[in-house]
């Protein structure tokens, strides 16, 4: 049998420039997912390159909110609106 898709995926740019500027905000969504325990529901995903690399670093939101220049703290405040 194949694997269960999530019902919410939190999508990241693994572009050349966000790559430089997304691993701590990556952490912070995947600790909030564990927190929440959440795991089982929610995913943290790479997407390719947004082509929008003057806002790196992109998140997009199960496809519902894309923001550019996420900080930890807007994880927290874009996993409350969409995710918790």
């Amino acid at each position: 049998m194949g694997k269960k898709s999530k019902e919410k995926v939190i999508l990241f740019c693994d572009g050349k420039k966000c790559c430089k500027y997304n691993s701590e905000v990556k952490e912070c969504f995947q600790d909030l997912v564990k927190e929440a325990g959440l795991k089982d529901v929610v995913s943290v995903q790479k997407m390719k390159c947004q082509g929008l690399c003057k806002h790196a670093p992109i998140f997009c939101i199960h496809k519902d909110e894309c923001v550019g220049k996420v900080s930890t703290q807007d994880a927290k405040e874009l996993f409350a609106k969409h995710i918790a």
